[in-house]
C-alpha cells in the first residue's frame, strides 16, 4: 500500500460517538466558553482601565478589578460547566436522529487523523501518536497530549478489509502496534 495516497473514512456507531463527546467535545467545548468568557474579561478590565475618570483612584480600579477577576473564577467556570452540560444534554436528543449520527466520522489520510462531527473537528497528526493497541474488538490510538485522547476504532462495526488497510498503513508508517 502507497503511504502518500492513503485515505480511509469510518462512520462513528453511537457508542464510539458517546465516547467522543465525552472525552474530546465536551472538553473542548469548556475550553471554548471559558476562553470566551476570559476574554470578556479582559476587556472589560481594559475599558475600565481607559474610563477611570480623575476622581477615582487606581487603588480603587485595582481592588474592583480584583473583586471582577475572583467573581470570574468562581462564576465563570460554574457557568462554562452549566452551558457544557446543556449542550450534551442537547446533543443527547439529537442522537436519536440519523442524519445527526451519520455526521460523526474517523478520517484516516497519510498524513493525519481527522475526527469530524456536527460540533466541529479535530485533527491530529501521525506523529503525536504514542502507541496502537489492537484488542480481539478494538484499535486503539494514544494520543499524546496535554489531556492524552485515546481514539477506539471497533473492529466489529467496519469492514475487515478496512480495518486491516489501517492496521497496515499504521504498522509499516505510524508505529508498531501492540497486539492483545
Amino acid at each position: 500500500m502507497n503511504g502518500s495516497s492513503f485515505s480511509l473514512e469510518f462512520e462513528l456507531n453511537i457508542n464510539e460517538i458517546k465516547k467522543l463527546n465525552k472525552m474530546y467535545f465536551k472538553h473542548l467545548f469548556k475550553d471554548r466558553i471559558v476562553t470566551a468568557f476570559f476574554i470578556i474579561l479582559v476587556l472589560t478590565i481594559i475599558i475600565d482601565f481607559f474610563n477611570i475618570n480623575k476622581g477615582i483612584d487606581f487603588v480603587q480600579w485595582l481592588i474592583r478589578s480584583a473583586i471582577l477577576i475572583i467573581l470570574f473564577i468562581v462564576i465563570g467556570y460554574a457557568l462554562a460547566d452549566t452551558i457544557c452540560k446543556v449542550i450534551f444534554q442537547l446533543t443527547k436528543k439529537l442522537m436519536k436522529f440519523e442524519r445527526f449520527l451519520n455526521k460523526y466520522r474517523f478520517n484516516f489520510t497519510s498524513s493525519e487523523i481527522s475526527i469530524c462531527s456536527p460540533m466541529g473537528g479535530l485533527i491530529h497528526n501521525w506523529s503525536k501518536i504514542e502507541k496502537v493497541i489492537l484488542t480481539k474488538n478494538f484499535l486503539f490510538f494514544y494520543i499524546k497530549e496535554r489531556n492524552g485522547y485515546i481514539i477506539s476504532v471497533s473492529k466489529k462495526d467496519y469492514e475487515e478489509r478496512k480495518i486491516k488497510d489501517l492496521i497496515e498503513f499504521v504498522e509499516k508508517n505510524v508505529t508498531h502496534i501492540i497486539k492483545l
